[in-house]
C-alpha cells in the first residue's frame, strides 16, 4: 500500500490568522444582521394598517451578540400577527357575536422577513469575500 505525505509550511500562522478570524469578523456581522433586523421592523411597523396598533406595539426585535456572532429576533406577540399574515379561512366573529367575515392574507410580515433574510445572506456573503475569503453556493 503506497502512503501519501503532505508538508504544510505556514500551518501555525494559518491556524492564528484562522481563530482571530471570527473576532475581527463578529463586529462586522453584526452590525450587519442588527441593521437588516431594524429594517425589517420599520417596514412591517409602516406597512400595518393605522387602525391597527395591535400589531404594531407588539413588533419587537431582540439582538443579541457573543463573540463569534450575532442573532437578532423580530417578533410580533400580536393575536392578530398571524391571522393578519396568513388570513382566516373561516369567518372570524367579535366578543359579541358579530361577524367580521374571513380575513384576507396580508403576508407584510413573511415576505417582509424573507427579503430581508437574503438581503443579509448577501451581505455576510460580500462581508467574507472583502475579508478574502470564498464564498460559494447560496442560502
Amino acid at each position: 500500500m503506497n502512503r501519501v505525505f503532505f508538508t504544510w509550511s505556514g500551518l501555525e500562522e494559518l491556524k492564528a490568522q484562522l481563530r482571530a478570524l471570527p473576532a475581527e469578523l463578529a463586529g462586522e456581522a453584526a452590525n450587519i444582521v442588527e441593521g437588516r433586523a431594524n429594517g425589517a421592523a420599520l417596514t412591517i411597523k409602516s406597512g400595518y394598517p393605522s387602525r391597527a396598533g395591535d400589531l404594531r406595539d407588539k413588533l419587537t426585535v431582540e439582538h443579541t451578540r457573543s463573540r463569534f456572532g450575532a442573532r437578532s429576533v423580530v417578533r410580533n406577540t400580536s393575536d392578530h400577527a398571524l391571522p393578519f399574515d396568513l388570513g382566516s379561512q373561516v369567518n372570524r366573529y367579535t366578543t359579541r357575536g358579530v361577524n367580521r367575515g374571513r380575513m384576507p392574507a396580508t403576508p407584510l410580515f413573511s415576505q417582509t422577513m424573507g427579503r430581508a433574510r437574503r438581503a443579509m445572506h448577501a451581505d455576510l456573503a460580500d462581508l467574507l469575500r472583502r475579508h478574502g475569503l470564498t464564498v460559494t453556493g447560496e442560502a
